[in-house]
């Protein structure tokens, strides 16, 4: 929790600029969903990059390739609408100025939050529970 994937054109990132992108997002992730940056909350957000091959990717119009997706799985009611936007502005961001492109690039970056209710996800067969989250986020608050 949360899990983040995001689908590049094929050679978009230099492979110098890979993982940099992973921790930029997941921090992003972390921080607009009001979670806290310790060791269990950083190592439970899990970035995945797949890239579509040259020619595995297409749009309606013939001989445009889409552009990134970035898909963002998250447990429900961690997130509202205007930290969805302020989310999706920030990963729009990270991935244009890690992209080979250059931070002006227009590429569409498309970004899609999916919430997961509670009682739907599970870690090593044990289901997920927000009052355990929520212990955990007031530990970290006391330091």
């Amino acid at each position: 929790m949360p899990l983040v994937e995001i689908t590049a054109p094929a050679g978009a990132f230099p492979e110098t600029a890979v993982e940099t992108v992973q921790q930029r997002v997941a921090r992003a992730v972390l921080t607009w969903m009001g979670l806290p940056g310790t060791d269990f909350f950083a190592g439970a957000t899990w970035v995945y990059l797949h890239e579509a091959e040259k020619g595995r990717g297409a749009t309606a119009l013939p001989g445009a390739t889409p552009g990134f997706l970035v898909v963002v799985t998250a447990l429900e009611n961690f997130l509202t609408p205007e930290r969805n936007e302020s989310l999706a502005a920030e990963i729009t961001r990270i991935v244009r100025e890690e992209a080979q492109y250059g931070a002006d690039d227009e590429t569409p970056v498309w970004t899609i939050v999916k919430e997961i209710p509670e009682g739907y996800w599970a870690v090593n067969a044990g289901l997920t529970r927000r009052a355990k989250l929520d212990e955990l986020i007031a530990q970290a608050a006391q330091g």
